[in-house]
């Protein structure tokens, strides 16, 4: 969340429930937020031993392409996808996912714990609990885009 956002909750006894949501400029985040509530998160088709699975986009911590097959990680499991990552990075970097090497990206909302390590490379801990090192090619973008957005 932004630093200077104020969250506010009532509890009604009647009538209907309301959000509203007060913003100078419409973020990304508040953006998700407006798409959570309305309903309209984004599904990714997966495959998961011989089944096909619709998992949330904003449930993937990060994207992988091993041997030229794309893998996407969510907290529980591993799923192959169909995108390339040139593909997963065009139409989702307005999601937050961020190219951190040349065979990985992340989403920089599952980022748990950021360590910088020799060379400018960054040690990223995702929600799952692995370690992804960022490049020192990608390194200062992430900064960059760290200080604005998140």
């Amino acid at each position: 969340m932004e630093e200077n956002m104020k969250i506010t909750l009532q509890k009604i006894s009647d009538g209907n429930e309301e959000v509203i949501i007060k913003y100078r400029q419409m973020t990304k985040q508040i953006d998700g937020i407006v798409k959570y509530l309305e309903g309209q998160d984004e599904k990714l088709l997966g495959n998961k031993d011989g089944e096909q699975v619709l998992v949330s986009v904003n449930k993937v911590i990060y994207l992988e392409s091993v041997d030229g097959i794309t893998w996407f990680y969510t907290k529980e499991e591993a799923y192959r996808c169909e995108l390339t990552l040139a593909m997963w990075e065009m139409m989702y970097v307005k999601d937050g996912f961020f190219r951190c090497s040349k065979s990985m990206i992340i989403n920089i909302y599952h980022i748990r714990r950021l360590k910088s390590l020799p060379g400018k490379r960054i040690d990223a801990t995702m929600d799952n609990g692995e370690h992804v090192i960022i490049s020192r090619h990608y390194s200062g973008e992430l900064r960059s885009i760290l200080r604005r957005d998140v």
